[in-house]
């Protein structure tokens, strides 16, 4: 990989997401099948050293966490793009290396105001870790996880929506690309991305290309990339199950977008909502329906009083019933 110090241009906004997704991106619980490729070309990346996977018997069948299915459809991508195996074997090894966990902290300590702004149940803690200086001494390989760089890379991605890539160049150079943090690389790193050959893989594309087929779908709930209702209005594009799609934006310089009923709706409905830039969706079902949905979450419904008649348990009373208030 070029030198780049991914930690210094990495954008996630919670500090602790790393972390929090960590468990749902490493379980191995996806089979060969799921991945779309050949079991003989798996077979055949497993020798060069493509993919990583454990199995505890190798006779036992393949089994893939979240990350190694993206990198298996990243390793897809530049085969066909005809980048060869030996430096795809360079970048495997390149990604798969742990994050200098000790370096990556240093470089948050040289920037504490920026570590304001993450968010975290346990912030104040994590903050005083950094100011006390524990972390010059910490014993780093007692940690229950051990990142590295795909693993952060697809967490960026997720937690951000910004496309994330990967460049490789024709020499067998590659590094990491974020558009919106490219003013933190280096300016002969930057000439090189504008006139030399190279070849992109967006792993952010990957990830909601592919994040509502059906084997993944308890990663869907999981890695909260979209709301309760913008699952539903997935679940009738990929069902099939409309006649027409809406869209109106925040902004007025968009128009208003209709989106019929097509092989690429779908495609064009998970872009929008990946930009986050629409105010209204209104989806058409087959029988003249209305399904709608906002860019803003359902806001919890104010508690209702409503007056019943329930039985009177007081002896001194006269009254078999009284009314009482409750809140629903």
């Amino acid at each position: 990989m070029i030198s780049v110090k991914l930690e210094e241009f990495i954008d996630t906004k919670s500090i602790d997401k790393l972390a929090e997704l960590y468990e749902l991106l490493c379980e191995e619980k996806l089979s060969a099948k799921d991945t779309g490729v050949n079991y003989r070309v798996l077979n055949h990346w497993d020798e060069k050293g493509i993919i990583r996977f454990s199995r505890e018997k190798k006779e036992s069948n393949r089994k893939f966490s979240f990350v190694d299915f993206i990198w298996i459809k990243v390793v897809n991508e530049l085969r066909s793009f005809g980048i060869q195996l030996p430096v795809i074997k360079k970048i495997t090894d390149d990604v798969y290396e742990a994050l200098p966990l000790k370096e990556l902290f240093e470089n948050f300590v040289n920037h504490m105001d920026v570590l304001k702004n993450y968010e975290g149940e346990e912030k104040e803690e994590f903050l005083n870790f950094f100011k006390s200086g524990e972390y010059k001494t910490a014993d780093y390989d007692t940690l229950p996880f051990n990142f590295n760089y795909l693993q952060i890379l697809i967490t960026e991605a997720i937690a951000t929506r910004k496309s994330v890539s990967l460049i490789v160049f024709s020499d067998g150079e590659w590094f990491p690309f974020i558009k919106e943090n490219e003013h933190h690389y280096p300016q002969e790193l930057l000439y090189k991305k504008e006139f030399h050959s190279q070849v992109r893989v967006n792993i952010t594309d990957l990830i909601f290309k592919f994040i509502i087929e059906d084997y993944l779908i308890e990663y869907l709930n999981g890695l909260h990339l979209f709301t309760v209702k913008e699952r539903k209005l997935l679940y009738y594009i990929k069902e099939g199950e409309y006649k027409k799609v809406f869209v109106l934006f925040k902004s007025k310089k968009h128009e208003p977008l209709e989106i019929t009923k097509s092989k690429t709706a779908q495609e064009a409905i998970i872009r929008i909502l990946r930009e986050k830039e629409y105010r209204e969706f209104i989806l058409i079902d087959k029988k003249n329906n209305e399904f709608r949905i906002t860019d803003k979450e359902d806001e919890p419904k104010e508690p209702v009083e409503k007056k019943i008649l329930v039985e009177n348990t007081d002896p001194r009373s006269k009254r078999k019933y009284k009314v009482i208030t409750v809140k629903e």
